[in-house]
């Protein structure tokens, strides 16, 4: 039976599009998932399609389009659209955001700067301070801070999880080496916080893993991108960074800035405690040698 997820409270941005779309999209028809796969690939776009036009994109019937808005919960398309071009007009970069295209210049090294730099960009735009302060209060009040990831997103779990050890503890990245992911989480409450990098062809297993986290009550920061469906109904937090690129192999430097502008922003908040902490373990270097 498909479990419903219901926000307790509003908002509070206007992307309530996307995140009604990831809340429901397991209850869609095979038809009405390439209607939501449409809009949430391009949201921004929405506003610009005739009801006909996205059934055409979407290769549906417009019995389909009928069926999906009402299912999306809005009276007629053209509150549909209208919404998407209200969060447009507001600015939220996710809806003024499209695909990643060559400029068509044969400069190799320029052409990919180009395409590195809009991802950066992008998603740096897309942060907000006043919620990335949120985000690092409650990584560093965390009783435990663990971090998971599976497949190319693991090293940039292990990469975050390295920033931040060097000034809290109680940190880890799930599964450990040896261990089951219900081995290292099993202890994990709402005092805990989990930090999920989640990137393109996410895994079932994750979003399983993340739907018992969130049933358990524990606090979930997702760090993912425009491709994820259904993941980020678990999530306290989400924050959406481009990685497609018209190169081979996903982008990930917006993702890497993102993830250290979070361990800048918690260091910050760790104040004279953080600052001692890392600097205990750099007396320790010192002592072992570790450096040369």
């Amino acid at each position: 039976m498909t479990k419903n997820y219901n926000k307790t409270s509003e908002p509070s941005s206007n992307n309530t599009i996307v995140e009604t779309l990831h809340r429901i999209y397991q209850d869609f028809s095979k038809q009405e998932k390439r209607v939501a796969d449409v809009i949430l690939d391009a949201p921004g776009e929405l506003g610009l399609y005739s009801a006909s036009e996205l059934a055409e994109r979407a290769n549906v019937s417009n019995a389909t389009i009928t069926r999906f808005v009402r299912r999306a919960q809005f009276s007629s398309y053209e509150e549909l659209r209208l919404a998407a071009r209200e969060a447009r007009s507001w600015g939220s970069p996710l809806f003024q955001t499209g695909p990643v295209t060559s400029t068509g210049d044969n400069d190799f090294l320029s052409e990919f700067l180009k395409a590195e730099t809009h991802n950066l960009a992008q998603a740096l735009n897309s942060l907000v301070p006043s919620e990335i302060d949120e985000m690092a209060e409650a990584l560093i009040a965390a009783r435990n801070l663990v971090f998971m990831g599976f497949r190319n997103s693991h090293f940039l779990a292990s990469y975050a999880r390295n920033q931040f050890l060097q000034f809290r503890n109680g940190t880890r990245i799930s599964p450990g080496p040896g261990e089951t992911i219900t081995e290292s989480t099993a202890d994990l409450t709402s005092e805990d916080v989990v930090l999920v990098v989640g990137l393109r062809r996410i895994l079932s297993s994750l979003k399983n893993e993340m739907e018992a986290l969130h049933d358990r009550g524990v606090p979930i920061l997702l760090l993912t991108d425009p491709s994820a469906r259904v993941v980020p109904a678990f999530a306290r937090w989400t924050l959406t960074c481009p990685v497609e690129s018209p190169y081979l192999f996903d982008s990930y430097s917006g993702v890497q800035s993102v993830l250290r502008i979070l361990a800048y922003k918690s260091f910050q908040k760790s104040g004279k405690r953080g600052r001692a902490y890392m600097q205990a373990i750099e007396a320790r270097h010192a002592e072992t040698g570790a450096f040369e």
